[in-house]
C-alpha cells in the first residue's frame, strides 16, 4: 500500500529514487536522521507543551494552596470584619423606618426634591433626581451612606444646561 502511495506522487518518487541511488552508508545516514526528526519532533510536538502544561499547573495549585493558607489564617477576622459591617448596616435605619422613608426624609433635609423612587424589594431603591447641584447630591449621598449605611450600587448621571447642575437616576442599597 505504501508502494502505491509513493507511485502516485511524483516528488515522492523522484525522492525514493535519489535514495535508493544513495550508497547503503548514505542510506543508513537518512534513515538515522529521519529517527532523529522523528524524535524532535514528538518532543517539539506532544512531550514539550504536555511538559509544560504540566508545570503551569502546578505553578497554578501551589498558588492556589498559598491562597487557601492565607483565607484560613485571615478566616476569624473576615468573619468578625462582616460581623460588624453587617451590624452597622442593620443598625442604620431607625426603629420602624423603611429604606424609602429614610432616603426621603435625607433627601428633605438636604431641600433636594425626588422626582421618582421605585422600591426593588427590601434593601434597593431606585431614586431620580432632577436638576440639583452636583455638589450637594454628593453630600447627601454621603450622609446617607455614614448615617445609615446606604450606598450607591449604581448611578447615571447627564448634566444639565446649568453648570454645577445634573440629574441623575440612583440605585441605593442597604
Amino acid at each position: 500500500m505504501m508502494n502505491r502511495l509513493l507511485d502516485k506522487s511524483p516528488a515522492l518518487r523522484s525522492a525514493r529514487a535519489s535514495y535508493l541511488n544513495l550508497s547503503r552508508r548514505d542510506q543508513l545516514a537518512v534513515q538515522l536522521l529521519g529517527v532523529a526528526l522523528a524524535a524532535f519532533l514528538v518532543y517539539a510536538l506532544i512531550w514539550r507543551p504536555v511538559a509544560s502544561y504540566a508545570d503551569a499547573a502546578e505553578a497554578a495549585a501551589l498558588q492556589e494552596k498559598a491562597a487557601l493558607v492565607w483565607m484560613k489564617e485571615n478566616e476569624a477576622k473576615a468573619r468578625s470584619v462582616a460581623t460588624t459591617l453587617g451590624a452597622d448596616s442593620s443598625a442604620g435605619l431607625p426603629q420602624g423606618q423603611s429604606l424609602i422613608s429614610v432616603i426621603g426624609n435625607s433627601a428633605r433635609n438636604f431641600d433636594l426634591e425626588l422626582q421618582r423612587f421605585e422600591p426593588r424589594g427590601e434593601d434597593q431603591v431606585n431614586v431620580w433626581l432632577d436638576k440639583i447641584e452636583f455638589n450637594q447630591m454628593m453630600l447627601w449621598l454621603e450622609t446617607l451612606r455614614e448615617q445609615s449605611g446606604i450606598v450607591v450600587s449604581q448611578i447615571n448621571v447627564d448634566r444639565t444646561d446649568v453648570s454645577g447642575q445634573i440629574s441623575a437616576r440612583i440605585s441605593l442599597t442597604l
